[in-house]
């Protein structure tokens, strides 16, 4: 009897705290629209606010061969996961062929480049997204004879749309001697800043 009357003093407390139970305050800032909580989908913004601007450092490679690029880029968000943009590269490349001397090139090319955030990526990692490039190189310097390979860069990265990242791709179409890059495996850190 101590055991059902136990029993219904528990069940009629917990009716009673829920009766009393406060709904959750929510303060606004001013001017805000609706819950702050979720992310406002990017498509119902004007063009410019889908616009992202920032810059990047890739290729890093030291020793021989020794490889270092900048690249400013403009970004477009599609969607809340999806980001394409384009950019321009200069990329500095410089290798020793020892009897055959050194060689030093001073590239500039064009990108272009996609960004998906994938959840279950996310999950793993956190802010996690798989990225695609492809890139165009003419060679400045024109004193090597090389003709430098179009790198197709596949990869993933890590970091948020605003702010640094930290991507590692590998080059699809990597060739010895005839890619800006030091080796098959590109590391490029950079991000959007406004």
């Amino acid at each position: 009897m101590k055991k059902l009357l136990l029993f219904f003093s528990l069940l009629t407390f917990v009716g009673v705290s829920e009766v009393f139970a406060q709904e959750p305050v929510v303060i606004k800032e001013e001017g805000a629209e609706g819950d702050l909580d979720v992310e406002k989908d990017v498509r119902e913004l004007p063009f410019r606010q889908r616009l992202n601007f920032g810059a990047g450092i890739n290729g890093l490679s030291f020793g021989n061969p020794t490889s270092i690029g900048l690249s400013p880029m403009v970004g477009y968000s599609l969607t809340n996961t999806s980001i394409v943009g384009a950019g321009l590269i200069y990329q500095y490349y410089s290798v020793d062929y020892g009897s055959l001397g050194a060689f030093t090139s001073n590239l500039f090319g064009q990108k272009i480049f996609v960004r998906q955030q994938v959840p279950a990526l996310s999950q793993l990692i956190g802010q996690a997204y798989l990225t695609g490039q492809i890139e165009n190189y003419t060679n400045l310097s024109d004193n090597t004879g090389i003709n430098y390979s179009n790198p197709v860069l596949i990869g993933v990265g890590i970091g948020s749309k605003i702010g640094i990242n930290f991507q590692v791709m590998y080059d699809l179409n990597y060739t010895s001697g005839r890619s800006p890059y030091g080796s098959a495996i590109v590391v490029q850190v950079g991000g959007f800043f406004f």
